[in-house]
């Protein structure tokens, strides 16, 4: 496929075909991991380190690297689905591979747009930069993590999209947004290290769920109350309450007016297993040490 506009054409109508497959709408975010079960393949987190995504054309199977960071872990099943759902065969990424724009083949450039498509298609990320009342030409490096973190993919990646796909940040905005690393991000809102990971969930973040290992943080709107124990109050700041995932299982977030609600989905850190069972809650878990963190 040398014709580049052929190849990001046919991307975009087959991620939505699998977002309608799936039954969501072109402009919501999505759980890739729901989506793909949803459509019939099964996905599985496994523990090898050099592993960066396989697809078994037999059986019908996506391997996800555990030990990877949220976004790369969903832009990897993405990425395999994009081979389940072009017919290709059996494929196995190495993590060196995974972390590189693939242009070594047309199979893993048509994944890799199709997978960019699949996570972040223009209706999705424009709708949520619109309905925040955020330009994407000036957002700054928090309003881009925020959005980020609720389509479920990398602070790099989406700044990559929002340049070079959909060109609506300009190369020297592109640049200045990712002088800004998460981690640095994470430090300038709670004034010291933060290394563990942490979505900001504000009122707009809707129809998708906030996933979080044991562990992890989330900033939720002030006067939200939780139900449930997979997930509690640590502390406060001034974008809303501070949580983090306790144990798995999952727990509601709403507010004391109803206004807004959702689910906080909890799994152990660095998950190994069948993806449907992750948020399965252990009946012999009551508290977590340090360790587990």
């Amino acid at each position: 496929m040398s014709n580049w506009k052929e190849v990001s054409r046919q991307c975009l109508r087959g991620a939505l075909e699998i977002r309608r497959r799936a039954f969501a709408t072109k402009s919501e975010p999505i759980c890739i991991y729901d989506v793909a079960e949803q459509v019939g393949v099964e996905v599985i987190f496994r523990p090898e380190n050099s592993l960066g995504g396989m697809y078994s054309k037999t059986s019908q199977t996506i391997l996800v690297p555990a030990h990877r960071p949220p976004g790369r872990r969903a832009f990897a099943c993405a990425h395999e689905l994009g081979h389940w759902f072009f017919g290709h065969g059996t494929t196995l990424d190495e993590i060196s591979e995974l972390e590189r724009y693939r242009e070594d083949t047309p199979e893993e450039r048509l994944a890799d747009t199709f997978a960019s498509y699949l996570l972040m298609p223009p209706w999705a990320v424009n709708e949520a930069f619109a309905k925040r009342n955020w330009n994407p030409s000036n957002c700054t490096a928090e309003q881009a993590y925020t959005i980020a973190g609720q389509l479920g993919v990398g602070y790099e990646t989406l700044v990559q999209h929002l340049r070079y796909s959909m060109r609506l940040v300009s190369p020297n905005h592109a640049k200045q947004l990712l002088k800004t690393t998460p981690k640095q991000l994470r430090c300038s809102l709670f004034g010291g290290a933060i290394t563990r990971h942490l979505v900001i969930v504000d009122r707009h973040w809707v129809n998708v769920a906030v996933d979080l290992q044991v562990g992890e943080l989330a900033i939720l709107p002030r006067g939200v109350e939780l139900e449930g124990k997979s997930a509690r109050v640590v502390g406060t700041h001034q974008l809303g309450v501070l949580i983090e995932g306790y144990i798995p299982g999952i727990t509601r977030a709403e507010l004391r007016d109803g206004s807004w609600a959702t689910f906080v989905r909890v799994s152990r850190k660095d998950f190994i297993g069948r993806s449907i069972f992750r948020h399965l809650e252990d009946p012999d878990v009551d508290t977590i040490s340090e360790s587990d963190l």
